[in-house]
């Protein structure tokens, strides 16, 4: 796959990190592949030469499932926030409600 490759359907650059099987959300600079140098802009094609497209489906985006994963070991849905209450307030709340529970 070339630089300037681009997906017949959108239109888009198509060898970009996230298409790459070295992409990791949670490895330290996003990528998996040790020798790789630090690619800031993720979504434009990029000069990597350990770029190997990606055989894997994402679904959902990496912030989605932590997201999940979090309400699920909380078992709490999304904050719903006040117009009246500061943010502090708020996360003040939320945070006696949690207590609460645990008791």
């Amino acid at each position: 796959m070339g630089r300037r490759d681009e997906c017949p359907h959108c239109r888009r650059d198509a060898r970009i990190c996230y298409n790459c099987r070295f992409y990791d959300p949670v490895a330290y600079r996003e990528c998996r592949e040790p020798q790789a140098e630090w690619v800031k802009e993720k979504v434009t094609g990029n000069f990597c030469g350990y770029f190997s497209a990606s055989t894997q489906q994402r679904s959902q985006s990496a912030s989605d499932a932590t997201r999940s994963k979090l309400d699920a070991l909380f078992g709490g849905g999304p904050m719903v926030d006040s117009p009246k209450a500061s943010p502090e307030a708020n996360l003040s709340e939320e945070l006696k409600k949690f207590m609460e529970r645990k008791k």
